[in-house]
């Protein structure tokens, strides 16, 4: 605006504050979107996470991944996490549990145990396992070494289970993705 030759700068008070309260909410609905992409439930206790490129939330997705320090699953790889167990119980270091169930049907498979978020953890492959000849699959989780198959838990608190499967098998009109169960045997 002019007047008298001289430029006025108009003050709007209330502009300003309409846009920190836009920036802010913006950058909640964007951590709120990062907190749920990607992720979507299997049976209640499995979550599946992944990354469809044609989906308009893959950027989320991408960056829920990241933002706990992971690389986002490839696209030949399912990849699910769990933080209770069979009893709805959360998932915690100072108890024993029994992860049974199928053998994984991928050509390559992972299960890690880590602190929700991300963080220290350990991982037990395909490699290491002891199949039995039913085609079940038990892994002990526990802070004590277990005969048979171990997964040492870290003592973090409470847990979050990571299956990643590389290259699942394809499933045929009858069968169906079976995940593991995760029986609590005991508390320290």
């Amino acid at each position: 605006m002019v007047c008298g030759g001289r430029f006025q700068i108009m003050k709007f008070p209330l502009g300003s504050a309409s846009l920190l309260v836009g920036a802010v909410v913006g950058y909640l609905t964007g951590v709120n979107a990062l907190g749920r992409a990607g992720q979507t439930s299997v049976d209640g206790k499995w979550m599946q996470g992944g990354v469809n490129a044609k989906d308009a939330s893959a950027l989320y997705a991408i960056g829920h991944f990241r933002q706990e320090g992971r690389l986002p699953p490839s696209h030949t790889a399912l990849y699910f996490t769990r933080t209770v167990d069979d009893d709805g119980g959360a998932l915690r270091s100072g108890c024993t549990y029994e992860l049974n169930g199928p053998q994984p049907a991928a050509r390559w498979w992972s299960i890690t145990i880590e602190p929700p978020g991300g963080g220290v953890k350990t991982t037990f492959t395909a490699r290491d396992a002891v199949l039995s000849g039913d085609d079940q699959f038990t892994l002990a989780l526990s802070r004590r070494a277990s005969p048979g198959n171990w997964l040492a838990v870290p003592d973090i608190g409470t847990l979050q289970v990571a299956l990643v499967l590389n290259e699942p098998y394809p499933l045929t009109k009858a069968s169906t993705l079976v995940l593991p169960g995760i029986k609590r045997l005991g508390c320290e």
